[in-house]
Formats: C-alpha cells, sequence, structure tokens
C-alpha cells in the first residue's frame, strides 16, 4: 500500500545564513542541519497548514516587487534555465524518481525532451515489428534503454495454521492479521514441529547465548523473538539507546536454519517498549539485504501467545517465555504435541526503467571516438528504502540534489555543447559527445552496468566518462573532482580549465566513488567524477530545490563542459591507468554490499590515510560500536583503510552478522572497536 505523499515545504525566514533570494535561487554557503528550515505541512485531510515552529512569521513581499525575477535576470540564461530544470525534476510531482513510479517515466519525457529540442540524436536502437510481422532493428531510433530492476513481491500463496494432536485442535491463521510472510525468507511448503530458541542470539554480554552446546533443530520450525533480552520496562538489557546490533534479524535467523531448522517463525515479544512491536512486517518492508533458504514469517504477538498455550497449557503463554529468555539462556525448547504448517510462494516482480541517451555527432577523423557526459535522473521516491529520514517513509523524497542537481547539468551541456558544434569549421574533428541520464543508481549503479553490458559502441570507443553526482551544494570546501590519475597526463589536461574556473577544487586520482563512473572504471575507461560532498539533507525528505546552490552548479557544469571540449577536440587520445584501490577489468562485476556501515563519509577526496566519518546514522552498525562523527578509519580487520574505495570493497566483502575489528583515530589516539555488520536497512 502506498501512502499518499505529503508535501514538504520550507519557510525561509526561519534559516539564517544567507539572504533568502540566495537560498532559494544560488544556495547557501553554510552547512545548516537537517531541519533548520522551519517546515509548513499541508494537512493532508484539512488543508490547513500549522504555523511555522517559534511563531516565525511568513516573509511578505510587496506585490509590486518580483525579487525572484530580477534576481534571475541578474544571473543569466544559464542559471535561469539550471534553475527551471531542477526545479522541476525535484518537484514531488515526480514522486522522487523512483524506478516503477509515474515520476521516473515522467522525468525520463522531460529529458528525452529536451534532448530532442537540443537537436540531439537518439543514442539507442530499437527492436520494432515490420507491418510483415518480421523484427527488425532501427538504429538510432529511440533515446530510451529499458532494462528491468527487481520491484515489488508478488505473493502468490501464504497460509499458515498449527493444530494440537492430542487434542485433535486445528487453528487456521489468517494473512496480515494473524501473520505475514517475510522478504528475506525463501518459497516452500513445510511442516514440522515448533521449537522456541529464545532471542536467537548467539553470543552475547556475560555469555549469555540462546543456545546451548549440542542443540539440534533438524526439521523443526524455530520460533523466536524480536529484539533482544529486556528489563521489566521492555528495554534492551544491552543497549542504553534503543537496541544493540545483536537485535539484527538475519542473523538471528541464520543461527536457527545453521542448526537444522526448517523454517522460522518471528514473534514481537510482549511488553517490549518499542512502537514497531504492534506491527507485523511485510514481505517488501522485511528485506533486509540477505536471505536464508527456508520460509520465514512473522506471528501476531497475539496469536502467537494462543498458540503457546494451546501447547503448554497450566497458564503458560509467551511473556512466560520471553521472561525465560529475558534471564538467560534456555536452549532449544520444543513445544508439546504442536505441529506447524506453512507455505510461502512469492516472486518479485520485475519493473521496467530506462537509461536517457543522446548522441551529439562529432566531425571528421574524430567522430567515431566519444566523450560521455552522465548523472544518474533516479532517487529513492517515498524513500521506503535508503532514506536518512525513515521516519518520513511514505513523504517524497524530492532528490534535488541527488541528483536532479547531475541530470540538470546534462541538460545544461547537452544545450551549449550543441550549440558550439554547430559553430564548428566544416573541416574540424570532434569527438562525438554521448550524453547519458542513468536509471537505478540508487539500486547498485543498475542503469550503468546495463549501458556497459550494452553499449550502442565498442567501449574502446569512449575515450573520457565525466559524471555528476550531486553538484548541487557548492560550499566553503569546495568540488571534488575524482579521477585525474585515470588516464596518462589527464590531471595536466585538466588543470588549467580547474584554475580558470575560480572554483575551490580538491582533485584526487582514484575514479572510484559509488557512482556511476565506477562501472566504467571497471572497465579501463578513464573517468572524471564532480561531487560537491555529503550534506545533512543528504538522502532525506529535506534534500529540495530551496537548498540548491544554483550559480555553483552552473559553475561546475561549464567546468565540465570546458574538459569535455579539450577531450573532445584533442587530436590523441588518453592511455587509462589503473589508480591503487581502483577496480580494472577483470577484478569481476562491481557489486553493492549487502551491509551497511551507516556513515557519511567526511571528505570522499581525502588524501590522509584513512577514512574521515562525517556523519553517523542512529542504529546503524557504526552507532552501534560506538563510532563517532570526526573519527578517522585508520584499519579494518587489521588492515589499512584506503579511504571511500576502501571501504565499499570491504563492505561487499562481508556477510549481515559478520563481526569485524577496526581501528579509529579520535583526539589524536588509536581506539578498537568492533562491528557487527547488518544488512543494508538493517531492520531489528
Amino acid at each position: 500500500m502506498r501512502l499518499t505523499p505529503r508535501l514538504r515545504l520550507f519557510h525561509l525566514s526561519a534559516l539564517t545564513g544567507c539572504a533568502a533570494t540566495a537560498l532559494v535561487f544560488a544556495g547557501c554557503a553554510t552547512d545548516a542541519p537537517m531541519g533548520a528550515a522551519t517546515e509548513l505541512r499541508t494537512s493532508e485531510r484539512s488543508g490547513s497548514r500549522s504555523a511555522p515552529a517559534g511563531g516565525a512569521r511568513p516573509m511578505r513581499a510587496k506585490a509590486t516587487e518580483s525579487r525572484i525575477a530580477a534576481y534571475l535576470e541578474e544571473q543569466g540564461p544559464q542559471v535561469r534555465a539550471y534553475h527551471a530544470h531542477v526545479t522541476t525534476l525535484s518537484n514531488p510531482f515526480f514522486e522522487g524518481r523512483a524506478p516503477g513510479t509515474r515520476g521516473i517515466e515522467l522525468a525520463a519525457e522531460y529529458i528525452e525532451h529536451y534532448f530532442g529540442i537540443f537537436g540531439l540524436e537518439p543514442a539507442f536502437d530499437e527492436l520494432v515489428m515490420t507491418p510483415g510481422g518480421a523484427e527488425e532493428i532501427r538504429e538510432g531510433a529511440t533515446f530510451r534503454q529499458t532494462f528491468t530492476v527487481p520491484g515489488e513481491t508478488i505473493v502468490e500463496r501464504e497460509e499458515a495454521a498449527y493444530r494440537i494432536e492430542q487434542d485433535g485442535v486445528h487453528i487456521e491463521l489468517s494473512p496480515e492479521a494473524d501473520f505475514n510472510p517475510l522478504g528475506f525468507g525463501a518459497s516452500e511448503e513445510i511442516s514440522g514441529p515448533v521449537v522456541f530458541i529464545g532471542y536467537g542470539v548467539e553470543s552475547g554480554p556475560e555469555g549469555y547465548s540462546s543456545f546451548l552446546e549440542g542443540d539440534n533443530l533438524d526439521g523443526a520450525i524455530a520460533m523466536l523473538l524480536r529484539f533482544e533480552p529486556m528489563d521489566e520496562d521492555g528495554r534492551s538489557r544491552w543497549s542504553d539507546d534503543g537496541w544493540s546490533s545483536r537485535a539484527s534479524l538475519l542473523p538471528k535467523a541464520r543461527a536457527a536454519v545453521n542448526r537444522g531448522a526448517a523454517g522460522v517463525i518471528l514473534v514481537n515479544p510482549p511488553g517490549a517498549d518499542d512502537d514497531r512491536a504492534d506491527r507485523l512486517m511485510n514481505i517488501d518492508t522485511s528485506r533486509i539485504g540477505g536471505s536464508i533458504d527456508t520460509p520465514v514469517i512473522m506471528m501476531s504477538t497475539e496469536a502467537a501467545d494462543d498458540m503457546v498455550r494451546a501447547s503448554m497449557g497450566k497458564g503458560w503463554g509467551l511473556m512466560d517465555l520471553r521472561r525465560m529468555a529475558d534471564e538467560g539462556s534456555t536452549g532449544a525448547m520444543e513445544l508439546p504435541e504442536l505441529v506447524f504448517d506453512m507455505a510461502v510462494e512469492a516472486e518479485r516482480e520485475q519493473i521496467a526503467t530506462s537509461n536517457v541517451g543522446a548522441v551529439l555527432s562529432g566531425r571528421g577523423a574524430l567522430a567515431d571516438e566519444y566523450v560521455v557526459i552522465g548523472a544518474h535522473y533516479d532517487h529513492i521516491g517515498y524513500g521506503y528504502f535508503g532514506s536518512r529520514t525513515p521516519q518520513y517513509a511514505g513523504e517524497v523524497h524530492a532528490g534535488a540534489d541527488d541528483n536532479a542537481s547531475g541530470t540538470s547539468g546534462v541538460l545544461l551541456l547537452a544545450d551549449r555543447l550543441s550549440a558550439e558544434y554547430a559553430e564548428l569549421p566544416e573541416d574540424a574533428d570532434a569527438r562525438s559527445i554521448l550524453f547519458l541520464a542513468f536509471s537505478a543508481e540508487e539500486m547498485g549503479l543498475l542503469g550503468a552496468r546495463h549501458f556497459v553490458a550494452n553499449p550502442t559502441m565498442s567501449l574502446s570507443q569512449i575515450t573520457l566518462m565525466m559524471n555528476m553526482d550531486m553538484i548541487g551544494r557548492l560550499r566553503e570546501n569546495g568540488l571534488e573532482l575524482n579521477g585525474v590519475g585515470t588516464a596518462t597526463g589527464l590531471r595536466d589536461i585538466v588543470q588549467p580549465r580547474v584554475d580558470a574556473s575560480g572554483l575551490n577544487v580538491n582533485m584526487r586520482d582514484s575514479g572510484q566513488m559509488p557512482s556511476d563512473q565506477a562501472v566504467f572504471v571497471q572497465e579501463n575507461i578513464p573517468v572524471l567524477g564532480f561531487f560537491t560532498g555529503i550534506h545533512p539533507e543528504y538522502h532525506s525528505v529535506f534534500d529540495v530545490a530551496s537548498t540548491i546552490n544554483h550559480v555553483g552548479a552552473v559553475a561546475i557544469a561549464n567546468l565540465v563542459g570546458d574538459i569535455a571540449t579539450d577531450i573532445a577536440m584533442r587530436p590523441e587520445g588518453l592511455e587509462y591507468v589503473q589508480v591503487g584501490g581502483q577496480r580494472g577489468r577483470g577484478a569481476g562485476p562491481v557489486t553493492r554490499a549487502r551491509v551497511q556501515l551507516g556513515i557519511a563519509p567526511g571528505d570522499y577526496s581525502d588524501d590522509t590515510p584513512g577514512l574521515l566519518v562525517g556523519g553517523v546514522t542512529e542504529g546503524t552498525t557504526a552507532a552501534n560500536a560506538g563510532v563517532l562523527a570526526g573519527d578517522r578509519i585508520i584499519r579494518w580487520g587489521g588492515e589499512e583503510m584506503a579511504g571511500v574505495a576502501g571501504l565499499m570493497e570491504r563492505l561487499a566483502a562481508h556477510e549481515p552478522g559478520d563481526r569485524v575489528v577496526i581501528v579509529v583515530e579520535r583526539d589524536g589516539e588509536e581506539i578498537e572497536l568492533t562491528l557487527e555488520l547488518q544488512g543494508r536497512t538493517g531492520p531489528r
């Protein structure tokens, strides 16, 4: 079920540090904390608006004045065009541009529309049926490169029942009311005795374990409690702030399966002080970055209590079992005379989405070589995945900086370069420019992967790939330019344009950062990645158009355009160089990590050894281990940490539930911390 999206507006007079017009149309040079803007929320039911926090009154402008128009007129046509693009693409009408939404299709139409206006040629071939019924490939017939990505899970069968053999009791359970199948389990029909395993924790403080040596669950269905041992108030005994990493679901389920369990029943323990304790997860909300090979259902507390009482009698209920598990190790305990039947059949549907691409044809001897200018245009939709503000799941996550900003840069350059190419002399030699807007980047660089696997030309014809991801928040710490070491002499080629730009640019040799250019690096293609850094609004409902620095973004886009022009006109090609820590051809596929750390890097272009932690998300692996903003991770599992690229490779090598020791540098001291890695969405 999709919740009705609520529009999120911001009252500018509550912000300090920059004038309102500068905030809306040029951005602010300071890093305001998330939520610094006072929110005006439109009520879904009454249509009324709540008053701004602190009693501040909205700014009033004279009806005869048009400061906005004057500001845009002063900044020039490129800023006006960029403002129009980024404001449009991040409008809530586009639903956060997640694959599977109508909004991303509208965004693709928008990009395609402007590619056509700028006189560009469609980049992709199209398979069509002739009037005679034959299939025919038409070259360069469409701006769209369609592919599929995993979407919602369709449940074909969900059945659960239990019976007490001795008494002849048979109880059918109702989906959604009594139970739900969970998304990290398998599709299968099973039947077996029920064995209670407490919280399913392998190892906890002071020697705690839910298991005894030799516990064997062969053929049984393991019933386990969510969370972890609690006190009388229903709060964790192991954490002063929420739950510890031992409450993570996947390691608990795997502990049961590793002992032979044929299936798993998860139950919210009665009395838990957690607002999720009275709700059932469903098959979509329980996809946690990993899976097991047996079916898993979640049973309501009430239905599970009835089942325990029917089996054990003598006043025993689920609370009694919970208290036993709270106090210490119980070992596997079979519930008498109880047989449980479950059947789950589910299939994850495939959603069609598209890369959008256009070609600006080159001239002369270089026309068959290409410079790629790209950006991903998708975002995280309604925040059901990937949101740093999960409390706002169901509201549009507009993705103004991530990555309407980069997409708007692509459109700006498509306009500029098409006009410049039209003025080239007839005898000029110039490489073709391929403009690419990738979909499904947020799902694991899937659009870029699909393009590289199904290119419209030989990959050897691509001289350079230039990627703009989050270019909309230029601040005092400047622009990060990654990849200047990926080709011989590339830094020297780029340097004069950087100097002339007037921007504070931090250049880094490696092109390996978690965006679309990483896929091209793997194919030994030189890359440049442009990025203005992580900020508190990243992947939140607060990443809206009013936070964008339009003037800064246009300056960055023009730097991209200047470099692209130099490379396009350069007679010589570029020789790829593999930078340390960078994955080249033969390194295996670029994989999306199944685990998450829960930090925002402080600086992607940081050349100091280790990885600076810019922020830590509450309830994640890093937070549970005691990682703090400002820490520098210097070692991981005994090996030196090599920046963001090193982190991505290490995460990709782990499974949820793995433990690893890291060393952080904090205030001049080295501190050892133990991580227990959670799945990417990390529910507990």
